[in-house]
């Protein structure tokens, strides 16, 4: 398809004519309605003065309402800024500010003043009949702001206002440093993002739906699942909330047969009865946004093959300043312990002195891709030709990546660096353990390892803490050794739904 349009007409494109391209608890929506409640939206915007240029802060779970929105704004040549629906109200004031929003689509329980005005979205408003009454019953009014269209629909031709290169998104990332930015999109980016998605999938996504249960404020969530999935075909399965005994029972009665996720989806998918006996209905399987265990991948793999069916879970590797993936596995070329090979996009592996490393040397991941980022907000335009990811990683003789962590990761012991993701890979080996994290800890001066275990078996903990001390000695070179094993119910998260390690760090 043409990348050289803007997100709303790639999206136009791809799912008009169609007799269904989304679905929210039941109730079905064609082509023809989905682009006529996007019109409709983008009329309502116009007249409240959004214009070429404008941003727009939508903050909404993933609803009916939440697409046609981002939609409508990209129609408009406007700047979507799709936030994180859980913001606490400063936190999302301060956002608004930030990104220069004129008007903040949210949930009408939103009550607190943003600074802009407000078009408040009660949430429901395309339940199904029975559904939505009793949704209703629930869902708080605030008093301020214009109630969000849910009667207009446009069957007008929509003139779409944006250009390619036009910023068309801002999406919200701890950037390659891990210092919290804004990152410009621009139309023609996502739709490559889009491209390179749907290079991965190698099937016919028109007999399939997916699902989409990652937020639209992630990239991946936005770009692939969305933007690239459904614009390439499939039926996108809303859920506003994942919820995995909800979704498992989905993929058993095979009304969802992609899913883009990342690692803690499919954990705990897999803890599900219904989706173990409903994995022969999945067609694609895809996680990014952390690092896969390999146990989990097995475990994945292991079910689909003893269902006859040839899906496997496909580890990538992607950043929000190249929107989404750019590094992947797929079918046919699929490593266990890799996150793939280049997508849409070429990849050095790179020394502090800016030389090229050697197969099997680890070093920083540099990418240059059509899917790079205009630039951060509040900066000037990006200009490289390869980004410094601020990851690590080395090629090996394949021509596939091995990551080895985030680059400010790295623990200085005795001179020598420690990884630890090498050390939290070697944990979850351990049956009872869940996920781990390693992070660094200072004593009387001296670099230490602290390790953190989140596992649900009801064992001794002096026992499991033998157990593992016993089998990293195995696996792992002295140095490199936890001087500290705590035990969690679960992992702190930060707001992208990746663990926390500056939380981990403050509680040892």
């Amino acid at each position: 398809m043409d990348v050289k349009i803007s997100a709303y007409e790639y999206f136009a494109k791809g799912v008009a004519g169609r007799k269904s391209c989304l679905s929210f608890f039941g109730r079905e929506f064609s082509g023809e309605e989905t682009l006529g409640r996007i019109g409709g939206m983008a009329d309502f915007l116009r007249e409240r003065g959004v214009t070429r240029g404008s941003v727009v802060a939508i903050n909404l779970p993933n609803i009916p309402e939440c697409i046609f929105t981002i939609y409508a704004v990209n129609a408009l040549g406007a700047v979507a800024f799709v936030t994180h629906p859980l913001l606490p109200a400063e936190a999302l004031a301060d956002s608004v500010r930030e990104a220069g929003a004129s008007l903040l689509v949210c949930l009408s329980s939103l009550k607190e003043d943003m600074g802009v005005p407000k078009v408040l979205c009660d949430g429901v408003g395309f339940l199904p009949p029975v559904k939505r009454f009793f949704a209703k019953m629930r869902a708080q009014r605030a008093a301020d702001g214009d109630i969000y269209p849910y009667d207009r629909l446009s069957a007008g031709e929509i003139k779409p206002a944006g250009q390619p290169e036009d910023v068309a998104f801002y999406l919200p990332s701890g950037g390659t440093t891990g210092e919290p930015k804004i990152i410009r999109v621009t139309n023609r980016a996502i739709n490559e993002n889009a491209e390179a998605t749907l290079s991965l999938a190698k099937v016919d996504l028109t007999r399939y739906s997916v699902l989409l249960a990652l937020p639209f404020f992630h990239g991946f969530g936005l770009s692939s699942s969305l933007h690239g999935a459904v614009s390439g075909g499939a039926r996108g399965v809303i859920f506003p909330f994942f919820s995995a005994k909800r979704i498992a029972k989905c993929v058993r009665k095979g009304e969802v047969n992609i899913i883009l996720g990342v690692p803690n989806m499919y954990r705990k998918l897999l803890a599900e009865k219904d989706f173990r006996k409903g994995i022969k209905n999945m067609c694609l399987a895809f996680s990014g946004g952390d690092t896969l265990p390999e146990k989990l991948k097995r475990d994945y793999d292991e079910s689909a093959s003893a269902a006859g069916v040839s899906t496997r879970l496909y580890q990538g590797y992607g950043l929000a300043e190249t929107v989404s993936v750019c590094v992947a596995n797929s079918f046919g070329e699929d490593k266990i312990g890799t996150i793939g090979k280049p997508v849409n996009a070429q990849v050095k592996i790179l020394r502090p002195d800016g030389a090229a490393c050697e197969i099997g040397e680890i070093g920083e991941i540099a990418v240059s891709t059509p899917c790079m980022m205009k630039g951060y907000l509040g900066q000037e335009d990006f200009d490289g030709e390869y980004l410094l990811t601020g990851d690590l990683g080395f090629f090996d003789e394949e021509g596939y990546i091995r990551f080895s962590g985030r680059k400010k990761r790295i623990i200085v012991i005795g001179g020598l660096n420690v990884y630890p993701l090498e050390i939290e890979r070697a944990a979850m080996e351990l049956s009872f353990v869940k996920e781990a994290a390693a992070v660094e800890y200072s004593e009387n001066g001296k670099p230490k390892i602290a390790l953190f275990i989140s596992d649900n078996s009801e064992e001794n903990e002096e026992i499991k803490s033998e157990k593992l001390r016993a089998h990293l000695k195995r696996r792992l070179i002295r140095y490199a050794l936890p001087a500290k094993i705590r035990y969690l119910a679960a992992l702190p998260r930060t707001d992208l739904g990746k663990i926390d390690v500056n939380a981990l760090k403050e509680s040892v």
